[in-house]
């Protein structure tokens, strides 16, 4: 593949991001963690951390919406009383309140983990799901680096502590972009399979509407379908009856800052985190959904390479949605994995490494600094990394025929 880019300008170059230095940082933050990480846990006592919230505590949703769903009731997971009593037999000293959002598909997903005591469950959860997660995106970037570089990437920590699903999140989409050329059948059931997270679906159809994923598109949707029928078949129709029920508690949740603003980094959230009120929080919000809406239809209307394309619709699904957490940051290995992987290939400008670095650490410092200044720089972050996507894609030409076949036509190509 030609490049557009400076041919001076050769891959991994530069003072900071030499092949030497992109080994020795993550070993850095390595370090960091396994400290912070014995630390943290030498502080803890009865499977609670110094905060009084139990270890991997997102976590503890999960293992008690598995608990009511084999002893008790699948709808019960809605009923706050009763999901707090679960969550104090995982963990009897705990006193905090988790409450359950899901649609019944994921309780399906998460079903057999309290077959197991509430810590087994948790490492059981994260060793799996990591490991898929790096899979998909050691796939995406096969480089030496990239393993180190994605186990101390700090999203990855971040979903790693709060025990939660964004590894899934990651490895079902990262799965569905490598194989959507070859295999679209394949990638619309990935596709179909993270509808137990909506909001982050929201991009995906118009995407694959855009690109002309008819296969793709049509397994999605039966996917989707399909899962919930399963979901009701094993389940019940009462977990969504409840779900519906429960919008107004989660909405509530939501819009009353009843979670601190800080560890929602989407624009409505950092808005509202800024003083904005909660309706001129959601029309600037929506303002820049659509916007961003638009260029992840245009990109995929003009079909350049998929890294691309996979590295614009990933960016602006983080930003699109207003429903973001910080642990959702494991999503941003795929772009920054893409972006990177194209750079390598094809030369960089003399600022786009320096927002994937940017990107890359952010997730470490985001919400602390929004705690301490009242600024979320995360969708600022992800701001640049999708502009870096958009140009980078805008100005590559569209996909061969003859490279159609391949998921990174870019990866193949190294010069």
């Amino acid at each position: 593949m030609t490049s557009y880019y400076n041919p001076d300008n050769p891959p991994l170059a530069g003072r900071f991001f030499t092949a030497h230095r992109l080994f020795a940082y993550p070993l850095i933050f390595l370090t960091v963690y396994v400290i912070a990480a014995a630390a943290w846990l030498s502080m803890s006592s009865n499977m609670l951390d110094p905060r009084e919230k139990p270890l991997g505590y997102d976590f503890i949703t999960f293992w008690a919406g598995s608990w009511l769903s084999l002893n008790d009731s699948p709808a019960a997971v809605f009923d706050p009383e009763k999901i707090v009593a679960a969550e104090q037999i995982a963990v009897p000293a705990s006193e905090k309140i988790f409450l359950w959002h899901y649609p019944p598909t994921f309780l399906l997903m998460v079903s057999p983990l309290s077959l197991l005591p509430y810590l087994a469950a948790y490492l059981l959860w994260v060793t799996v799901t990591f490991a898929a997660y790096c899979l998909v995106i050691r796939k995406m970037a096969p480089q030496p680096q990239t393993l180190l570089l994605l186990i101390a990437f700090p999203g990855a920590f971040l979903n790693l502590s709060h025990g939660q699903n964004g590894f899934i999140t990651a490895a079902l989409l990262g799965g569905a972009l490598l194989t959507l050329e070859r295999r679209p059948v394949l990638a619309g059931i990935l596709i179909g399979l993270m509808s137990f997270k909506p909001h982050f679906g929201v991009l995906l159809p118009i995407a694959l509407l855009c690109g002309r994923h008819w296969r793709a598109f049509a397994a999605a949707a039966i996917t989707t379908v399909a899962f919930a029928a399963a979901s009701v078949l094993f389940l019940g129709f009462e977990p969504w009856v409840a779900f519906w029920n429960n919008i107004p508690l989660a909405r509530a949740v939501f819009e009353d800052g009843l979670i601190r603003w800080s560890k929602l980094p989407s624009v409505y959230a950092t808005l509202r985190l800024a003083g904005v009120g909660l309706w001129g929080a959601y029309a600037a919000h929506g303002l820049l959904a659509l916007s961003v809406t638009g260029v992840v239809a245009w990109v995929w209307w003009r079909r350049p390479p998929l890294a691309l394309r996979g590295a614009v619709l990933v960016t602006g699904a983080l930003l699109v949605t207003p429903y973001l957490f910080d642990y959702d940051y494991a999503l941003l290995a795929i772009p920054i994995a893409l972006l990177a992987m194209d750079g390598y290939v094809r030369g960089w400008l003399s600022y786009e490494r320096g927002v994937l670095a940017i990107a890359w650490v952010m997730p470490l410092v985001a919400v602390g600094l929004a705690d301490a200044t009242s600024v979320q720089i995360g969708p600022i972050c992800v701001a640049a990394l999708f502009a870096v996507a958009a140009r980078r894609a805008l100005l590559s030409a569209p996909s061969e025929p003859a490279t159609r076949h391949r998921a990174f036509a870019t990866a193949d190509n190294p010069r």
